[in-house]
């Protein structure tokens, strides 16, 4: 029954064998090649995405009217970063080969929207494939 299966998958996490999760995400929309390597750990034709570095000069106190001011190094193989709160997504602007930045003004929002959120950036390749990084923000009134 599930007894043996259990059993095992308990064993393997104290001994520390379990499989880790892949950070990268690949899209739909990226070949047959790209997804079969990424599935099977290898890099695609331009490799991985890489998040060298990820500044923000603006506070993670967001409010409305404040700021979003960030920058982002990648590897030279992304084509495309974005900055991502739950289904809100905002563009990076390419500003050279691996250099991403962000100034973007926070809106008025409903109150539905005050709390502790996870601002995630996220960097594709010219594969179709995406790594990320989450820094807390918060959001609320004056």
């Amino acid at each position: 029954m599930l007894r043996f299966p259990l059993i095992v998958l308990i064993a393997a996490l104290l001994a520390g064998t379990a499989v880790a999760e892949s950070p990268y995400v690949v899209s739909p929309k990226a070949t047959d090649e790209t997804k079969t390597a990424v599935a099977a750990g290898r890099p695609p034709e331009h490799g991985f995405p890489e998040i060298h570095d990820v500044a923000f000069t603006s506070t993670a106190q967001l409010r409305p009217g404040t700021s979003i001011v960030a920058t982002v190094v990648t590897s030279p193989n992304v084509s495309y970063v974005e900055g991502r709160v739950k289904y809100w997504n905002v563009a990076f602007q390419q500003t050279a080969p691996g250099k991403f930045a962000l100034n973007y003004r926070v809106p008025m929002l409903p109150p539905a929207a005050l709390g502790h959120w996870n601002f995630e950036v996220i960097a594709r390749s010219v594969d179709g494939v995406e790594v990320k990084r989450t820094y807390p923000v918060t959001y609320q009134y004056f």
